[in-house]
């Protein structure tokens, strides 16, 4: 890339130096001193404003659900003078701006949150009922499965020990179509006291469910689909009903404490709104003040130490 410069000369402190806008450096201004030496970087507002975007969008700290614009950060040539020239208003500008920044983005989390809440309390009522519901449907089958542990299986209508239940479920295997066009239950039998069965998919292996209260089924794999791989599939379901009223009973418990906890939250106003809205007003009487070419002493809406003084008392 080829190296170009734009240079004004600007005042500090009785010496006259050079503002260059250096394409070499990304188009950072930076102030030469005298021949050129002791160069001090401007704010770069095009990178800072890139970085601050491309940091919204691939960041996992955002919680936003949008990404916000962050321009209209450009130095006037007020500003730029003011700069050049030492004014330390603008400094408290830049700091006022940074602050307003801080604050408009907790605000934003808060409108967020205040988002999550609303959603939260409109739906979580409907989780916590469904997982009740399949609580008590499992602790109810749970019960049935361990009353009835020492029971014969039946297949069909006959019922026999586990010794013969491996070859009659064999047969009855046999007579089955396996390759089927939609998802197709198929009743087997009883086992402790559930009734149990395949479900067939048409481009995956079978599931093997038991059936009382409520139903709970696991996939075979694709190399044993055996009788004997299904009656130890419903063996496995049928022992597994403690630990998962256990896990259902974990996620009803974080979902009441969390239904209370947005309730808690709900509604609640944003803390700093106000000074949020007095240091907005104030920054905008400050930046109208620095913009003005020749600002008049006299006018109430343009002096700056006022304006300073009321920051520093303010923030």
């Amino acid at each position: 890339m080829s190296l170009w410069t734009v240079s004004c000369r600007v005042r500090q402190g009785g010496l006259m130096q050079r503002l260059e806008l250096d394409a070499g450096k990304l188009a950072r201004p930076v102030l030469r001193g005298r021949g050129g030496s002791d160069a001090s970087s401007l704010p770069d507002q095009a990178l800072e404003t890139k970085a601050r975007f491309i940091a919204q969008v691939i960041t996992g700290d955002n919680i936003a659900r949008r990404a916000e614009d962050i321009g209209g950060q450009e130095l006037s040539y007020a500003e730029v003078k003011a700069i050049a020239s030492g004014n330390p208003a603008v400094l408290t500008l830049a700091e006022t701006d940074a602050e307003l920044q801080r604050l408009s983005l907790l605000k934003r989390n808060h409108l967020d949150e205040q988002y999550v809440a609303r959603r939260s309390v409109r739906e979580l009522p409907g989780t916590i009922a469904h997982l009740s519901e399949r609580l008590s449907n499992l602790t109810t089958d749970e019960v049935t499965a361990a009353t009835h542990a020492a029971d014969p299986i039946t297949i069909g209508n006959r019922t026999v020990s586990r010794e013969d239940a491996y070859g009659i479920l064999a047969s009855r295997l046999e007579s089955l179509p396996w390759t089927v066009q939609d998802v197709s239950r198929v009743p087997l039998g009883m086992y402790r006291g559930l009734r149990f069965g395949l479900v067939l998919h048409p481009h995956f292996p079978p599931d093997v469910y038991l059936d009382g209260a409520t139903r709970r089924q696991t996939m075979l794999s694709r190399e044993h689909q055996g009788a004997r791989a299904i009656l130890n599939a419903a063996e496995r379901l049928a022992s597994d009903y403690g630990s998962e009223c256990a896990r259902i009973q974990h996620d009803l418990s974080i979902a009441e404490s969390q239904l209370r906890d947005y309730q808690a939250r709900l509604g609640k106003p944003f803390l700093h709104d106000t000074v949020l809205s007095e240091l907005a007003t104030v920054r905008d009487q400050l930046k109208a003040c620095l913009s003005t070419m020749n600002p008049d002493p006299a006018s109430p809406e343009c002096s700056i130490s006022d304006i300073l003084e009321r920051i520093k008392i303010r923030w």
